[in-house]
């Protein structure tokens, strides 16, 4: 969702992705179309884009996890939905 410099194949991807779920979602009603935004995690691709700074305190991978599983438990309309719903919600197992 935001800009960051020299990673514009990356984010156009992503906006791709977003796009696509949404018209696959609103075309075909009978599935589930879902984009998931896990949020900032500490993965070695987000210390690329912020070289030299401490990203200790983003989200482990494992950590999101559970609010991706519990989407796809609860089945919600299709959409794009974010990890920080499902956690902020308590709703993640």
């Amino acid at each position: 969702m935001e800009a960051y410099e020299g990673w514009g194949g990356y984010g156009s991807s992503k906006a791709a992705l977003d796009q696509l779920s949404a018209v696959l979602g609103a075309e075909e009603s009978t599935i589930s179309v879902y984009a998931f935004d896990p949020g900032d995690m500490r993965t070695a691709m987000h210390q690329q884009a912020f070289p030299g700074e401490d990203i200790s305190d983003r989200a482990l991978p494992e950590t999101v996890v559970p609010a991706l599983l519990s989407m796809v438990a609860q089945r919600p309309p299709s959409g794009r939905y974010s990890a920080a719903e499902f956690l902020a919600k308590g709703t993640a197992r």
